[in-house]
């Protein structure tokens, strides 16, 4: 008969191999927001001329050679960064289906897309079906909530959540300055990556295992 201490000791080692994929896909999480203003930042010095204040990122894919290049590594890593991000949340959710997960997956593959058709295309975006980061934050903190009942969550996703609906407001309304669209967009974009990040970060550095959803339940 095994003891009461090879029990225990086997029941941690279990609960430590099952949280393994899910710090993963949080580490993951930590990903697009660094790798967004790198690459970015990379290509725009390889393009004379180019302004970082006033020209969209995207327009460096149309630049072609290395600064082209730095795009599609952008798109793809920090895409990617957020799928996997997205796998974890599915991971920890109690909810079926996980749609603030589905969320952050979609947009994912958005930013995928964006490494792949130039500007002008339908496809660059995926038809604008990344407008979902705007609920995204909201909606995983609501499928989190036992994981994230801090008032700094709170804050951090109406935070997210009212900067993304800033920003869509100044594209539909024109409200965003031509000599400053490029800045706008970084500032959004790296506020939008930042509820992953955060809250990766945070789920990160908890001393006890992270529990699934359906262990929490």
């Amino acid at each position: 008969m095994p003891s009461t201490r090879d029990l225990l000791v086997s029941t941690s080692v279990e609960g430590r191999t099952k949280e393994l994929p899910i710090r993963s896909a949080m580490i993951a999480g930590l990903i697009p927001l660094p790798w967004f203003l790198f690459w970015t930042a990379l290509g725009g010095l390889l393009v004379p001329g180019y302004s970082s204040l006033s020209q969209h990122a995207s327009e460096l894919l149309g630049a072609g050679g290395g600064a082209a290049l730095c795009m599609r590594i952008n798109a793809f890593g920090s895409g990617l960064g957020f799928i996997v991000f997205a796998l974890g949340l599915v991971a920890l959710s109690p909810q079926r289906p996980a749609i603030g997960a589905l969320c952050y997956f979609v947009f994912g593959c958005s930013r995928i897309s964006n490494g792949i058709w130039p500007m002008g295309s339908p496809l660059h975006g995926l038809y604008a079906i990344g407008v979902l980061n705007i609920i995204a934050p909201a909606l995983a903190h609501i499928e989190l909530r036992e994981l994230l009942p801090s008032q700094r969550a709170y804050r951090l996703t109406a935070l997210v959540s009212f900067c993304g609906i800033l920003y869509l407001w100044l594209n539909l309304t024109g409200n965003d300055v031509d000599r400053y669209h490029g800045l706008t967009q970084r500032i959004f974009s790296s506020i939008n990556s930042l509820w992953p990040f955060v809250v990766a970060l945070s789920l990160l550095r908890r001393p006890e295992p992270i529990a699934t959803g359906h262990d929490a339940l």
